[in-house]
């Protein structure tokens, strides 16, 4: 029942995802693009595109990316959970959850990328 129990815990901060997914999502498609613009292309009117610079697919991007950063440093964390004399399964754990993070952090961003 223990290792169920230590399980459920090491697995918690993917949660935060979870938690984000909803919030991020209105707070993006009703004041983040309205403030950075949607990363369509805007053309002027001599028929030029206008590159614009920073839009909010960028920041969705560095939100989740930040987000994941987060979410590995409270594995690392975390991880002291695990005993000492499996240290490899310490580093397991950590890297395990950095890609979790980064493939959920991926398919987050392309879920919310505005064309």
């Amino acid at each position: 029942m223990k290792s169920i129990k230590t399980i459920a815990v090491l697995l918690t901060p993917i949660l935060v995802f979870a938690i984000l997914l909803i919030p991020y999502s209105l707070v993006n498609q009703h004041f983040i693009v309205d403030w950075l613009g949607c990363g369509c292309p805007v053309i002027d009117e001599a028929g030029n595109m206008v590159e614009n610079n920073f839009n909010a697919n960028d920041f969705t991007a560095l939100f989740w990316l930040f987000i994941s950063i987060c979410v590995t440093a409270i594995s690392v964390f975390l991880s002291k959970r695990i005993p000492k004399e499996k240290i490899w399964l310490r580093v397991l754990y950590v890297v395990g959850m950095l890609l979790l993070s980064l493939l959920i952090t991926y398919q987050f961003y392309q879920m919310m990328m505005w064309n």
